[in-house]
């Protein structure tokens, strides 16, 4: 098919394997391997991953000639249902759409999933309308849908699928192009700091407010750990950047009446980094953790502070043992930034930058979830984990999307990053790691 059509384009919108069942044969080698399909020999010459999709280029050879394939294949797209978030599929079609234009716009895009038909059509129906809006006054969802159901049955298959279209469309529509390379964001965070009544900043955060779709968040919801009506822990998964996944979790600080229910929550989730931007003063009001000389407990449950010591830029590092009469014992980092008084932003960005180098050193070391919390789980959480996620994008693709990466931490987790100040601070935060990083050394060309 793909010879005959003379496409040069697959767009994968499923796994392999989703739940334990089968969902599509892989029909392609891997990197630096060959298949041979009856007479048709397919190469995997290039293999890159770019956040949460997959790009691949296979040389297809035939007796009669050869031609190449993109494949971009995205994986973090559930069967029947839909993304926690936006963005990725946003920039998966974008990257699709100037592979098109690169190889001739004349010729087919194949687009599959498991069926065909819920995802597929998804993806089909958000191209078609994104196009439809650059050239006429208004665009209609509903017909978009039904002129794709009578060309393939189920196109668009749950309602689920079918409200993700609309948000998808809404967000294009109000939020415009937002990303941007990392060598043009000093300049862009001099334009958003203008004079005037209101700033770009307050601009860009009245954009966010207006995308209120009152969603809820129960799909990002923590294991509790403990079985029992007051099991619940305010705490909310949050997708890192890239394949790897739910690696982060954003949470609530604990309280002397949470605590118990804080590091139950921390076994069952398998977290080994704590990252605390609790400030000096706020912390040991709570009385939730270790001191060198006592150690918290509770029934069956033991964690020890084994170290303790400043490792400058207001950081405290601790190593923690944590005991349980069922499970193996296991050694926690946990890092504490005692300057980010609440209400407030640290007077240097380089005390934030340092804080997430040395908390991504702990997760390579003891793996597990890094577990991130302030006083609320949202303001001071929201912008570190912008921060971390818009690092690992900027250093992989070098690019910067503040907005967006904003507007999928709200996705996530109601309430995430709302004052300009943390806004404000993440930009700036960004600009100085920019300034510090070899752009031209990696990303010239």
């Amino acid at each position: 098919m793909m010879w005959e059509t003379k496409s040069s384009i697959i767009v994968m919108l499923t796994n392999l394997f989703e739940n334990g069942k089968k969902k599509c044969q892989k029909y392609w080698p891997d990197f630096g391997t060959q298949r041979d399909f009856k007479q048709i020999n397919v190469v995997c010459t290039q293999e890159e991953v770019i956040g949460c999709f997959v790009k691949r280029t296979f040389r297809i050879k035939l007796p009669e000639g050869a031609h190449d394939v993109t494949q971009f294949h995205y994986t973090t797209w559930p069967d029947h249902n839909i993304p926690i978030t936006t963005t990725g599929l946003h920039r998966l079609k974008q990257a699709v759409m100037e592979q098109h234009k690169k190889s001739g716009e004349s010729k087919p895009i194949v687009v599959h999933c498991s069926a065909g038909a819920g995802r597929t059509g998804t993806f089909i129906a958000f191209d078609s309308l994104s196009m439809q809006m650059n050239d006429r006054p208004s665009i209609n969802v509903f017909d978009s849908v039904v002129n794709l159901r009578m060309q393939r049955m189920d196109m668009v298959q749950t309602q689920n699928q079918y409200m993700f279209l609309h948000k998808l469309v809404a967000e294009v529509y109000m939020l415009g192009q937002t990303d941007i390379p990392m060598m043009s964001l000093e300049s862009k965070t001099k334009e958003l700091e203008r004079p005037g009544e209101k700033s770009g900043f307050a601009t860009e955060l009245e954009k966010l407010d207006s995308l209120n779709f009152n969603e809820r968040n129960d799909h990002s919801r923590i294991i509790s750990g403990i079985n029992s009506e007051s099991s619940y822990y305010n705490a909310s998964f949050i997708e890192g950047y890239g394949l790897s996944g739910r690696i982060l979790i954003a949470a609530k600080g604990p309280t002397s009446n949470t605590t118990e229910n804080f590091w139950y929550a921390v076994i069952a989730n398998q977290v080994h980094t704590i990252v605390s931007l609790r400030s000096s003063n706020e912390e040991p009001e709570e009385h939730c953790f270790p001191t060198m000389d006592q150690p918290w407990q509770t029934h069956d449950l033991t964690v020890n502070l084994l170290d303790e010591r400043d490792i400058g830029n207001n950081i405290i590092k601790r190593s923690l043992l944590i005991s349980q009469a069922q499970n193996a014992n296991f050694e926690i980092g946990f890092y504490q930034l005692t300057s980010w008084m609440a209400d407030t932003v640290p007077n240097n960005a380089n005390d934030v930058l340092e804080l997430i180098k040395k908390a991504q050193e702990s997760q390579n070391q003891h793996k597990g979830r890094m577990l991130v919390y302030c006083n609320d789980g949202a303001g001071r959480t929201g912008a570190f984990l912008c921060i971390l996620n818009l690092v690992e994008r900027a250093k992989l693709e070098g690019r910067v999307d503040v907005l967006r990466e904003v507007k999928d931490m709200r996705d996530m987790r109601v309430g995430m990053l709302q004052s300009k100040l943390l806004y404000r601070f993440v930009y700036y935060c960004m600009a100085e790691f920019v300034s510090t990083f070899d752009v031209y050394a990696n990303f010239s060309g």
